[in-house]
């Protein structure tokens, strides 16, 4: 089968790059995300991620680098501000920063009393945050009662020796200079989420600086993956088209194979008996091939939005369509001695490769394996990229049986935390706040920057002579790590239906009138066409007969994830 694998038609209205923007404000604000994706992303380097549709994943994984190497610069200052805290204060008081920190502490992590001694005593958990809160507010009560003592002492004379002054001294700027580490961090992600993630200013890479070295922070950490990151152009195309004629390799792990493309919503499939027009009783003659009927279905459906009035914005002009060969990383590793699998992996120290031509196409297609299979997408990216549905067609023929099953797909907009950055003023005291609030919980986070500053990310351990299946399979992508539970309102979820309703009901059109077009009997498939549209006969589980069944509702509903979101 030889057709591009990528092709869009031109001239709607052009969408902005908000989700890259809002994903790399991500980066750096929260540190869940962005390391997450470098787990994903980067440490392993025999893994293969697809496309992620709507978002330029080169510019966000630089930025989740240089968001991680900003905190451990960070961190490790502030583990050495803290030692230098603890040596130059006595064990006598505990209590000022105790009182201030542990409230603080607990409301921001939803802490009750009853339950204290139960996480004290967790091995894992929120045990180790109380433990740090309780041991930095020590120190920095004995700091504070100290300043306090050094006070009296200049009123009404000394009172301890000028050794213990000098150690007061020294742990009151020690504070101080905690304090400004804080602040500096906080600006400094303040002047990126307000400057250089604004829309309109937003750049991918070094230019003219909007703040002094805006571009040595975007940049730091970026050497210790140069090589990972060389796969991800910091200004690659998610619009432009692959090579012609080769299909996407997708490898997943776990159990969702359309890795990037979000949500499976409501798939089907029919299994139809092909029997002539004129002869129920004859044996039908076969005239025609699967790579007839993929071709007839694509030239059909990138046809359907030439009016403007069947997609707002006239998005579904801008259609694109492309071959994927799809494959489970476990069978793919326990089929490494099959011809297929050399194809796709040629090399089991690099990651499988991520195109391959159309003779492996045409071969999926006649002759699929069980873990390692060939889909028709068509996917339209619609309100600013936010929202992305995708499709995965594939088919099955004999002289005697079309099997059809057609899998959508929905990518819900990034979460609202993230998006709210176009709010902010770059004149504010929001960072002083925040860093004001960071030196109250300061005792609370001690474990936790204690993991930032010493800590990094090793690639999955495989013995010699084996092969571990995850690190070769991808399980989400980054646009999949920050996205909504559903869609935003009401008219991004009556678009999801619109849209894949229009190529569903375009898809069934299509196939009947390609039948009846060869002579073969259309009234079956038209009965269970009304059962799809009508009924919705979809697959809603695990393949068992209960599940493939007449669910007897209106397909109209959330668009919600049927998983949690992957961390």
């Amino acid at each position: 089968m030889s057709s591009p694998a990528t092709t869009a038609n031109t001239g709607s209205p052009k969408l902005r790059d908000d989700t890259t923007r809002f994903l790399c404000g991500a980066a750096h604000r929260d540190e869940h995300f962005a390391d997450a994706a470098i787990r994903e992303y980067l440490v392993e380097k025999t893994r293969l991620i697809p496309r992620s549709p709507g978002v330029n994943t080169g510019a966000v994984l630089r930025e989740a680098v240089a968001g991680r190497m900003r905190r451990k610069m960070r961190d490790s200052a502030l583990l050495v501000l803290t030692l230098v805290l603890l040596l130059t204060a006595t064990a006598i008081a505990l209590v000022p920063w105790l009182i201030a920190a542990l409230p603080l502490a607990f409301a921001s992590a939803g802490f009750t009393i009853r339950p204290l001694v139960r996480q004290l005593s967790m091995p894992t958990g929120r045990g180790p945050l109380i433990v740090g809160t309780i041991g930095g507010s020590i120190a920095l009560g004995i700091v504070l009662i100290k300043a306090g003592s050094a006070f009296e002492s200049t009123r009404y004379g000394p009172r301890y020796s000028d050794s213990s002054d000098a150690e007061t001294v020294i742990a009151i700027i020690t504070l101080v200079l905690i304090f400004g580490v804080l602040l500096a961090d906080r600006v400094v992600v303040w002047l990126l989420l307000t400057k250089s993630f604004r829309r309109n200013r937003f750049r991918t890479r070094p230019g003219q600086e909007l703040w002094q070295n805006e571009w040595k922070v975007r940049q730091l950490g970026h050497g210790i993956y140069a090589n990972a990151l060389r796969l991800y152009p910091d200004e690659e195309d998610e619009h432009a088209p692959d090579d012609s004629g080769r299909a996407q390799v997708i490898v997943y792990r776990g159990y969702e194979p359309f890795v990037g493309s979000g949500t499976m919503f409501e798939p089907w499939s029919m299994a139809l008996p092909l029997k002539p027009a004129e002869d129920e009783e004859a044996k039908p003659r076969l005239g025609f091939t699967l790579t007839e009927l993929y071709d007839h279905v694509t030239n059909d459906l990138v046809t359907t939005g030439r009016s403007p009035s069947l997609s707002p914005g006239h998005r579904l002009r801008d259609l694109t369509f492309g071959d994927r060969v799809v494959a489970s990383a476990v069978e793919l590793i326990d089929h490494l001695g099959d011809p297929e699998t050399q194809i796709v992996l040629p090399d089991k120290d690099k990651a499988p490769v991520r195109t391959v031509d159309g003779s492996v196409v045409d071969d999926l297609v006649n002759r699929p394996k069980e873990w390692m299979r060939h889909f028709r997408s068509f996917q339209v990216e619609t309100w600013d990229r936010d929202v992305v549905v995708s499709a995965y067609l594939t088919l099955g023929l004999d002289n005697e049986m079309l099997y059809i099953e057609w899998t959508p797909c929905v990518l819900t907009p990034i979460e609202a935390k993230h998006r709210e950055i176009d709010k902010w003023s770059p004149q504010s005291l929001r960072p002083l706040g925040e860093a004001l609030l960071d030196l109250l919980r300061f005792p609370a986070t001690l474990p936790k920057r204690f993991s930032n500053a010493v800590m990094w990310m090793a690639p999955i351990d495989q013995p010699p002579g084996t092969f571990v299946s995850d690190k070769y399979g991808a399980r989400v992508s980054i646009r999949e790590l920050a996205s909504e539970p559903s869609v935003d309102n009401y008219f991004q979820l009556t678009d999801v239906e619109r849209y894949i309703k229009v190529l569903e009901a375009r898809l069934l059109r299509t196939i009947g009138e390609f039948l009846q077009s060869k002579g073969i009997s259309v009234t079956e498939f038209m009965e269970q066409a009304m059962q799809v549209t009508n009924n919705n006969v979809h697959i809603t589980g695990p393949v068992i007969a209960s599940n493939i069944a007449t669910t007897g509702r209106a397909r109209t509903g959330n668009v919600s994830t049927g998983r949690g979101k992957k961390r």
